[in-house]
């Protein structure tokens, strides 16, 4: 069972920030690091704009590998079980921890039909789909007036 001082939860901008502080505070602690991507932290602002572009990829990947974390990428904390300070993951791998930080982010308000047109955009394999699309001129349609629909609107 791996065992850390600090397990954190969420593979996002916000879990490498949280890394990268608990290094600079505690240089000997064990990190552990559970996301549900299959890639490691990145930025993900240049999803939306730097990235259509043409800022290379390479520029929005953390620098979470200086932190010494051990990364445990396309998993998903299923449970936790605070008394026995354990978290288990959709693989089944048990986690242990003296602390534990929750840092998952949010998530897009799915809509009431099943389609795999629907691009819910939010990470980097959302981007380098609808990029692909875009790339053979099909029509879209953008759903939602923030910042993020604004800026993919304007982008495609």
């Amino acid at each position: 069972m791996p065992d850390y001082t600090h397990l954190i939860v969420g593979g996002g901008m916000t879990a490498d920030a949280a890394a990268q502080a608990i290094r600079e505070a505690e240089p000997g602690a064990s990190i552990g690091l559970v996301g549900a991507e299959p890639h490691p932290p990145y930025d993900r602002p240049p999803l939306s704009k730097a990235l259509w572009k043409g800022e290379p990829e390479e520029k929005i990947w953390r620098k979470t590998a200086a932190t010494g974390a051990t990364l445990h990428l396309g998993r998903r904390v299923t449970a936790i079980d605070p008394r026995r300070h354990q978290a288990t993951d959709d693989r089944g791998t048990v986690y242990g921890y003296r602390k534990l930080l929750l840092a998952t982010g949010g998530a897009p308000r799915r809509l009431p039909l099943q389609s795999d047109q629907v691009i819910y955009y939010r990470t980097l394999d959302d981007y380098r789909r609808l990029r692909a699309l875009a790339s053979q001129s099909v029509r879209f349609a953008v759903i939602g007036g923030g910042f993020i629909g604004s800026e993919v609107a304007a982008a495609l």
